[in-house]
């Protein structure tokens, strides 16, 4: 009787947890983000602002360098992005794809290009 008082004992308390817990995963994953990449490719295909004047030759050549090391950085996060929602779609058991590969040495080297730019 008394193993039969402990099993359902540990039910009620499996079920009281779940019945605590299933509403809040419930509700965050549903104000999780869409991962279809459309923020992703709007920072991709953003038209160039418009050129800031500056009065000297250095403080526009450095302006110029910010403005296009913060293009580059966004360019590196949605691609970095993307690459882990194809990587998350993709099949554990499957080989790695050449998209795959080619996207990882596409962000390796925009990673050095701006690794190159900021020591500017």
């Amino acid at each position: 009787m008394k193993l039969l008082s402990s099993r359902v004992l540990v039910a009620l308390l499996f079920l009281l947890a779940f019945a605590i817990c299933a509403p809040l995963v419930s509700e965050a994953w549903q104000t999780r983000p869409p991962r279809n990449g459309l923020p992703n490719r709007a920072l991709l295909d953003r038209p160039n602002p418009a050129p800031v004047v500056y009065q000297s030759d250095k403080q526009t050549q450095e302006a110029e360098n910010q403005l296009e090391l913060r293009l580059d950085v966004q360019r590196l996060y949605a691609l970095s992005t993307e690459l882990k929602d194809e990587v998350d779609r993709s099949d554990r058991n499957a080989p790695v794809s050449v998209s795959l590969l080619k996207r990882t040495q596409d962000i390796e080297k925009l990673a050095k290009q701006i690794r190159e730019r900021a020591k500017r």
